[in-house]
């Protein structure tokens, strides 16, 4: 590992030496880092982005809404106190026909259509007319479902949109216009001309109505959070490290650090093609957090040299050469517990590994870079004598006390406790179960969030599920006969309130009979072009048929017990060389759901195991690696789930990389204490003493570097987002927890675990005072 000190000694030296360069070429990468971010980052949002785009469900779904424009539904439900009155249901219809002719909408269903289908294509003058005509649907094969959907209860009808994928809007803002958002600016425009009669009203809802609404939320929750941290972490530092600095304004210069990482961060997304959506904007903390401790630590290493008498340039170096190594091995190891979220199944939760590390390499670098150069240009000599320092840094004192009095004079107690308190995580971990609807990590406290669960409450099936039978021949009469048998052992679920298909539609118009000649099939077919029973033409998509399933408002495994069901029913109606695939919202949602669970046990292992590794290999012991990640990132990690256990807090896309962070932030605290523990102890301190140095030299850039993050993630506990408040309050937890484990449990197993620190003499050289020249290597 001398190579590797030597190596950061000559770049902090190089870089005090060469301030102008090294400034230079920060700003060049950050000016094209910044142009990138500008030019291609946007912001989105949806289901969608939490499956990988190769994966079958994903693939379904495009087939879904490209090849069949479908997928979506807007709700428009109607409330009067004369549903069947003429005027209100002209009005209805005036409405369905002005939905349907919105660019990109595929099929409305309306009381109107049903009307017009029992009236022959007219709407009576008289209510007793309009009621006469809606039994005589429901007298019709499966006609009684029909009008269950768009009458669900007495005073209340319900209009139906159905459209796919929609390509009209801009995609080249930064939030850019969604194509719910053209669709649902249309509806509202088409609604407010429809002229309803008195007392009647009308409501627009439905899930894209609410994506959409909590999507325009996104930016100004970037901005508040953003600013929100900032300032707290600008106060935060400037408190506790104004006691190590000689001026409180040179916190400005780790914190310089730390948003250049940002930028950098910004414009690898850039580069990646990712996009900021609600997952990745937890990512920022994460880098403002750890680029101000490893800013920090550089700096108080630095304040040490000068303040022992060194030059600014030797200062540097020595900072670098110490300090910069903890900070690399930390950096390696935060790194490789990152890249353990590449396995999820999950593309953001991917994305933030990649974008979190990226930020982390980016910090490091720049503190052994851009850090020392400003360091040295900015330096104002000495801050305080060493004498000054100790009598009045009341904070490095009383961690001192607690070290040297408590967890390192009774090891044992500290480490039975520590136990303890990691088995009731061990305990809790799988009892935390995850949400069952992607909609609650969004914001709750909206118009349109209590306008869906009216409809949810209103309507019988607010949820569609859609089945794509596929076959050599799809519009034969024979494929018809087997899917009508499908589609009856469909409704003879429960949870199932009607199925719409051509089928059902052929079946409709032809007095429940399906045609026995292909002659006469495609005869009734073509009489299909209007009103409930329109249906797709044959010549789209000759191969395919779709089925639009009516389900009830389920959720959890009730939907893959549906999704298993459908699929078992195909395989007994359905002959050989029919392919069936069951897609649509309600499977989207619980394919994300399951792939959140399913990557987290190996995600979670694989990050400490890989973490392990390298500390072993950097440190050349597995030893030290044991007592690292045992002391501070496992203890960290699992008592995290007994808190999440405790505070009822679900896994989610985020709080499922809990477990990295952990590994990250306690492997970094940990491997500056126990660096300032090997060199006290080559300097001839005992374990007792060299331990309560270490925790008393750090004190002051750990407690710092830590309640940065906890006030940088604190900040996301106000957030209107679930996801983001439940992942503010677990890594607030982490972090606490894990400099607890730093500054308690670690130093208990220095003392108690023996061998565990080994000195390289030349590095004691180093770290020496000025005068003594090192020993060569």
């Amino acid at each position: 590992m001398t190579s590797v000190r030597d190596a950061l000694e000559q770049t902090g030296r190089w870089s005090a030496t060469h301030r102008r360069g090294v400034v230079a070429a920060v700003l060049v990468v950050a000016v094209v880092s910044g142009g990138v971010a500008a030019s291609s980052l946007q912001m989105s949002m949806g289901m969608s982005l939490y499956v990988d785009d190769d994966a079958a469900a994903a693939e379904d779904w495009a087939t879904l809404k490209q090849d069949h424009d479908t997928g979506n539904a807007v709700f428009v439900v109607v409330e009067s106190d004369a549903p069947y009155d003429p005027e209100t249901v002209r009005a209805v219809d005036r409405l369905d026909r002005g939905y349907a002719g919105i660019d990109g909408v595929s099929s409305v269903t309306s009381l109107a259509d049903v009307v017009r289908l029992g009236a022959g294509g007219s709407i009576p003058d008289t209510e007793a007319g309009v009621r006469r005509a809606v039994d005589r649907v429901r007298e019709r094969p499966g006609g009684d479902r029909l009008v269950d959907r768009v009458v669900p209860e007495a005073g209340t009808t319900v209009v139906v949109a159905e459209y796919g994928e929609i390509d009209r809007f801009d995609r080249g803002a930064f939030l850019p216009t969604r194509g719910s958002d053209v669709v649902y600016g249309e509806v509202r425009e088409e609604t407010d001309a429809a002229e309803l009669p008195p007392g009647a009203s009308a409501t627009i809802t439905g899930q894209p109505v609410f994506e959409n609404a909590a999507f325009g939320l996104m930016l100004p929750e970037m901005v508040t959070l953003f600013a929100g941290s900032f300032a707290l972490i600008v106060g935060v530092v400037y408190l506790v490290m104004r006691g190590r600095l000689a001026r409180g304004r040179e916190v400005a210069m780790p914190l310089g650090v730390a948003v250049l990482s940002l930028v950098f961060m910004a414009g690898a997304m850039g580069v990646l093609g990712y996009s900021f959506n609600a997952i990745m904007l937890g990512v920022m903390p994460v880098a403002m957090g750890l680029g101000m401790d490893y800013g920090l630590q550089i700096q108080t290493r630095y304040a040490e040299a000068r303040e022992d008498g060194r030059s600014p340039v030797d200062a540097a170096g020595l900072a670098s050469r110490t300090t910069g190594r903890a900070l690399l091995i930390a950096m390696g190891t935060t790194v490789v517990g990152l890249g353990s979220l590449l396995v999820s199944p999950v593309p953001p939760v991917q994305q933030f590994g990649v974008t979190s590390a990226v930020a982390v390499f980016s910090s490091m670098v720049l503190s052994v870079t851009l850090l020392p150069a400003l360091l040295v240009r900015f330096d104002a000599g000495p801050p305080r004598s060493e004498a000054d320092a100790a009598a009045d840094d009341r904070v490095e004192s009383a961690f001192r006390r607690l070290t040297e009095r408590g967890t390192a004079r009774h090891p044992v107690v500290t480490l039975l406790l520590a136990a303890l308190v990691v088995s009731a995580g061990a305990y809790a971990y799988p009892q935390v179960e995850p949400r069952q609807e992607m909609m609650d990590f969004w914001p709750q406290d909206l118009e349109a969030k209590d306008d869906l669960e009216r409809l949810s409450d209103t309507v019988e099936s607010p949820k569609r599920i859609y089945v794509l039978v596929e076959t050599d021949r799809a519009y034969t009469p024979e494929t018809f006969r087997d899917v009508a048998e499908f589609q009856r052992l469909l409704l003879d679920n429960s949870r199932v309130n009607g199925v719409q298909s051509p089928v059902t539609a052929v079946a409709l118009a032809n007095d429940g009979r399906i045609p026995e000649t292909e002659a006469e099939l495609d005869r009734v077919l073509g009489a299909q072009t209007d009103g409930p029973l329109a249906v797709e033409d044959p010549d789209r998509q000759p191969s395919r048929l779709v089925l639009t399933v009516a389900v009830d408002d389920v959720e959890g495994e009730a939907v893959r017990t549906l999704i298993e069901e459908f699929e078992g029913n195909a395989a007994l109606t359905l002959g050989p060389g029919v392919d069936v695939r069951v897609t649509g919202k309600p499977v989207l949602n619980r394919t994300v759901i399951e792939n959140v669970t399913a990557g987290l046990t190996p995600m979670t292992l694989l990050s400490f195991v890989l973490g392990g590794a390298f500390l072993a290999l950097a440190f050349r012991s597995l030893r030290v690696s044991a007592v690292l990640v045992g002391s501070v990132a496992g203890t960290a990690a699992l008592t995290v789930a007994g808190v999440m256990y405790v505070l009822s807090i679900p896994w989610n896309p985020l709080t499922i990389t809990m477990s990295s962070i952990a590994l990250g932030v306690g492997v970094d605290y940990g491997v500056h204490v126990f660096e300032r523990y090997e060199h006290e102890v080559g300097q001839g301190a005992s374990d007792r003493t060299a331990a309560a140095t270490a925790v008393a030299k750090l004190a002051r850039p750990v407690l710092g570097s830590s309640l940065t993050t906890v006030f940088g993630f604190g900040i996301l506990v106000v957030s209107r987002f679930p996801v983001l408040a439940n992942f503010g309050v677990v890594t607030v937890s982490a972090i606490g927890l894990a400099l607890a484990g730093a500054f308690l449990v670690l130093p208990a197993a220095l003392v108690l675990v023996p061998g565990v620190a080994r000195r390289d003499p030349a590095d004691d050289a180093a770290g020496a005072s000025p005068g003594t020249e090192p020993e060569a290597t």
